[in-house]
């Protein structure tokens, strides 16, 4: 291909950047260039400084130029230049020579007066996101760079290479891996991993921050008035739009008997996924789990990039099928954190990111609801699915919408190569009567843009089958099922294994969730309360934002570990708490404006840890009050799911205050409860 020549190209140092046409802008692939001997002038001294210049860049529309690339780092020889401006400044020329989906630039400068200095920049386009590392064993392919002189035609030289490992995100979905050793990047790595710390919440007013509008930034030539087209390879980045694999075989037959079936459940979690295969008898075989960056947090605005589920949902499917033969899948059910919610078009390309479960923007629109809605409909609260949809419909982002989906509902529309299904469970606070089994009619008068609902079927009905992209991809049979899925809290119910109104089931994960079985529905939205149909019977509940999150506020897992060993179940401290991540409630209380009480503040912190578990212990004991007066059976028995599970003196403490018996949970996981739906639970034990 052609290369583009600037004006002004020389053979000597200079500014100029040349570049050259992508020869694949349809896939994300990685370019490393790395130069040993960069130089510059100390401004200070007027020493020279030496530096390894170390470049990782993803393609855009064009290629960086190697030899302009060197003449380019020529320039600095005798420029004077602190180590941060000339790093920063490589980056920013960088960037506007050939516009890149990614860029990092690493500078290693060698050693001056016993000081060694690194210095780390990089771009990212807005709403681009990297790949998993690919395996090892994956070839990469080493380049020579450039090194000609002025009087000498282009010679490559050993000094200064270029290594470029072409990727296809179609064709594994993952990044490739680092061959060059770089401690300074394995740091920069493992920083960005920790969990992040967030602001304690005090007994103050919130300050406002700027509103974030969760759009996906448009190509430049999109417009809503637009004719919808296929999408461009800038808007084809991620392995959302690419099989995850390229396997040249013929496709999977038609109908495949399978000697042992297996049955998968998918659970998206707010920080990780997870999937589960069960076989026909509902025993775990395997299980793979992947994660996810938390979501970015802006006051009530929470939001996640769905491209990172499927990333995630991509990387657990190839650690299953280490395990397990693809083609044995007989069914598949996807669960999702309640009340996220993202517009995709007709393709499922998402036109905005992914509206958290707590994400509470929507006060506005949550009084609209409250004045026309039907009391006991769970659409109410700043927090629903349909509080948003109507927040996303008046930022008119709903424009170039097909489609308003929940977090499994994508998946499995990933899965299937078709969207526009949801299920009783998750369409519930999007205003979905499970009751009725209708959309209210109250719609109108709110002005819901009903072209976008989704169809609504019963949790584990049959959907369909997988699409033949998803069957080549990943080596499954064509007639593999998949069948509507839940949400976490429903399918961490099935996993437990209650089957007998009265009996409870608590998930102590980031948040606090409680589910009973009843043999009616009971619904208080002012109290955060709603029901999930299941079957013939029904799931009483409600989801508080208390939690383990509150907890990774405060201490370290390895500090709780050690102060679990130090409580004294049997001597409450008495300490009211109330503990909260950040401001806002949604269950027994449900306040938006609600702040934590974790005062008085003792005088050690095993019992600050104690008290703050009897805080959560009492907002459960609230929960599952609050659920018998409304007209549930009261709480007899609880089976606890999620990493609280695993704490005995929690479960006593527990006890004591809940009155009821704690039962061991058949399985904490609720991608367990999950494989227990693409099994067929629901028909066999809540008909």
């Amino acid at each position: 291909m052609p290369t583009k020549k600037q004006k002004g190209a020389k053979n000597g140092p200079g500014k100029t950047l040349e570049s050259f046409e992508n020869p694949h802008p349809e896939r994300d692939y990685i370019i490393e260039i790395e130069t040993p001997e960069f130089t510059c002038v100390c401004p200070k001294t007027g020493q020279p400084d030496f530096a390894t210049i170390q470049i990782e860049y993803v393609p855009d529309k064009a290629c960086i130029e190697l030899k302009s690339l060197k003449l380019y780092y020529w320039s600095y020889r005798d420029q004077g230049a602190f180590h941060e401006k000339v790093t920063n400044t490589i980056l920013d020329d960088l960037v506007a020579a050939i516009a890149p989906r990614y860029l990092h630039i690493n500078a290693i400068f060698n050693v001056r007066g016993g000081v060694y200095t690194t210095i780390q920049a990089e771009y990212r386009r807005p709403g681009w996101q990297p790949l998993p590392p690919a395996p090892d064993h994956l070839p990469r392919e080493k380049q020579d760079f450039p090194h000609d002189r002025p009087d000498q035609g282009v010679k490559q030289d050993s000094d200064t290479s270029q290594s470029s490992t072409a990727q296809s995100a179609g064709a594994s979905g993952q990044m490739p891996a680092q061959t060059t050793q770089r401690p300074a990047n394995e740091a920069m790595t493992t920083r960005r991993q920790r969990f992040p710390m967030l602001g304690r919440a005090r007994n103050k007013t919130p300050v406002a921050a700027p509103e974030v509008v969760p759009e996906i930034t448009p190509t430049p030539d999109a417009s809503p008035s637009a004719p919808e087209a296929s999408p461009s390879p800038d808007q084809t980045q991620g392995p959302e739009h690419q099989p995850t694999k390229t396997l040249d075989v013929p496709p999977p037959e038609e109908v495949f008997a399978r000697d042992n079936p297996v049955y998968l459940g998918i659970d998206l979690g707010t920080t990780g996924c997870r999937i589960v295969a069960v076989d026909y008898s509902g025993n775990q075989i395997t299980q793979a789990e992947s994660p996810i960056a938390s979501p970015a947090r802006r006051d009530n605005q929470v939001t996640q990039d769905p491209d990172q589920w499927w990333q995630a949902v991509s990387a657990c499917l190839d650690n299953i099928f280490q395990v397990v033969e693809p083609k044995q899948i007989h069914s598949i059910a996807v669960d999702g954190t309640s009340n996220t919610i993202l517009l995709c078009d007709k393709q499922g390309v998402p036109v905005t990111t992914g509206l958290m479960y707590n994400d509470s923007r929507a006060q506005a629109e949550a009084a609209l609801i409250a004045k026309v809605a039907d009391k006991n409909s769970g659409a109410h609260g700043g927090s629903s699915g349909l509080s948003k949809l109507l927040w996303l419909q008046n930022k008119k982002l709903d424009k170039k919408a097909a489609y308003v989906l929940h977090q499994s509902d994508w998946i499995t529309g990933k899965l299937m190569g078709s969207w526009g299904h949801t299920d009783h469970n998750n369409a519930l606070k999007l205003g979905f009567n499970p009751e009725t089994l209708n959309w209210p009619d109250w719609f109108p008068a709110l002005k819901v843009e009903t072209r976008l609902l989704p169809e609504v079927t019963a949790p584990g009905e049959e959907l369909g089958t997988i699409s033949q992209e998803i069957a080549m991809s990943f080596g499954m049979a064509n007639d593999t099922n998949v069948v509507a899925g839940t949400t976490d809290g429903t399918a961490a119910f099935l996993a437990a294994g209650a089957t007998t109104p009265g009996h409870g089931v608590t998930s102590l994960g980031s948040t606090l969730v409680i589910k009973l079985l009843s043999k009616k529905p009971v619904f208080s939205p002012e109290h955060g309360v709603y029901s999930h149909r299941l079957g013939n019977q029904w799931l009483a509940g409600g989801a508080s934002n208390s939690g383990g999150a509150v907890l990774l506020q405060y201490f370290k897992p390895e500090q709780m570990t050690e102060m679990t060993q130090m409580l004294d179940p049997g001597n409450l401290t008495g300490l009211d708490y109330y503990p909260l991540p950040a401001v806002g409630e949604r269950f027994p209380v449900n306040d938006p404006d609600m702040v934590a009480r974790l005062e008085p503040l003792p005088s050690d912190s095993v019992t600050f840890f104690q008290a703050m578990l009897e805080g959560i212990a009492n907002i459960e004991a609230q929960g599952y009050n609050l659920l018998a007066d409304l007209g549930a059976p009261k709480v007899v028995e609880i089976r606890t799911t999620g990493g609280g599970s695993h704490n005995e003196p929690w479960q006593r403490i527990r006890e004591n205050i809940t009155g009821a018996k704690m039962m061991p949970a058949n399985s904490d996981l609720s991608a367990y409860g999950t494989a227990l739906l693409a099994l067929g639970i629901v028909k066999e034990r809540f008909q």
